[in-house]
């Protein structure tokens, strides 16, 4: 996938599934860490190594597990960083949904091709749901149904956190008689 389509796919999922933006703003920076992490470490042997250490999910997971178990498994929340108590659970917190962001970004690689799975060194599980575009950096149709889809659900999601049954039912019968 291309970065915008990580960020932007990241950012709805982790905004969908906690309902705060904050963690997923740090999802999101985290997002296309695996990839640029590459250039550091290989440099202009970067392609050759793609999606092959960096791209494995255990130390990536293995760091969000920590941050979150330092952090008390808590959702970080603005007011505790800008009045700073208890804060250091929240910035653990941040540090951890970063880290996811990385996970999340070899889990949408692996719907358009192959990361590895108990060998860093070898791609051996994924598919192709979608191909890529053949210009760098550019979306292919594939990539923006599935962005547009996986952005859609967890909106959905995010909405849901604000209605109950009655308020859902008593929204639709004003949208109706609006209409």
């Amino acid at each position: 996938m291309t970065g915008k389509g990580h960020r932007i796919s990241t950012f709805a999922f982790v905004l969908g599934a906690t309902g705060s933006p904050i963690a997923a703003t740090m999802s999101f920076f985290g997002s296309t860490f695996p990839d640029s992490s590459e250039y550091v470490f290989f440099g202009k042997r970067r392609n050759r190594y793609h999606r092959r250490y960096t791209h494995w999910f255990v130390p990536w997971l293995a760091l969000a597990w920590a941050c979150f178990s330092r952090s008390g498994w808590i959702v970080p929340r603005l007011s505790a960083l800008v009045d700073g108590r208890n804060a250091h659970y929240d910035v653990w917190a941040c540090a951890g949904f970063w880290f996811m962001g990385c996970v999340l970004h070899i889990l949408e690689d692996a719907w358009c091709g192959t990361v590895p799975f108990l060998r860093p060194w070898k791609r051996d599980v994924g598919m192709h749901v979608f191909h890529m575009a053949k210009k760098a950096g550019e979306m292919s149709a594939g990539e923006v149904n599935f962005v547009l889809c996986c952005s859609g659900i967890s909106f959905i999601a995010f909405m849901v956190r604000f209605f109950t049954v009655d308020s859902f039912i008593q929204f639709i019968i004003t949208l109706w008689r609006n209409i």
